[in-house]
């Protein structure tokens, strides 16, 4: 498992959301594209701007839930990739239990940031499906999928 940051949130040149996830360890940061809901962008994109909602979203009750329940987001782990969609867990404590969650990786970074949950990814997804993040030639979020080729990027799903 590597453990990763939220980098920023863009969109593609079709318009398409993406959340970038940056390794946070190794020197040589790389970023993983995951294509995300527009609403999961806003969710995230606001959470990492430290802006508030005029009302919760989903994943501020999902929160306020678990909290309420005296449960914690323990972590979020995006686990595969299969057919081009990605999937993820949300490692929750209950009292002395621990469960597993399943869950869209975009729900769980919105949740994780919410409750400042580590996020981790398998390292094979790592290596597979990112890019060096020395390969962005701008880093302005809604250009920065502009200077990639199709290749380095692919084209994933929630």
């Amino acid at each position: 498992m590597i453990p990763v940051e939220v980098a920023f949130v863009s969109v593609d040149a079709a318009g398409s959301p993406v959340v970038f996830l940056r390794n946070i360890e190794n020197e040589k940061k790389r970023l993983l594209p995951i294509w995300i809901g527009q609403s999961e962008a806003i969710a995230i994109h606001l959470q990492l701007k430290d802006e508030l909602p005029p009302r919760p979203f989903a994943h501020d009750l999902m929160k306020n839930i678990i909290e309420a329940l005296s449960a914690t987001v323990d972590s979020i782990y995006v686990h595969s990739l299969k057919d081009r969609t990605f999937f993820a867990l949300i490692n929750l404590t209950v009292g002395q239990e621990t469960l597993q969650i399943d869950a869209r990786p975009s729900d769980s970074i919105a949740l994780a940031l919410r409750s400042n949950a580590p996020i981790f990814v398998e390292e094979e997804i790592i290596a597979k499906n990112s890019f060096a993040e020395d390969d962005l030639v701008e880093k302005k979020e809604t250009s920065s999928l502009e200077d990639l080729d199709d290749d380095d990027l692919g084209r994933f799903t929630v």
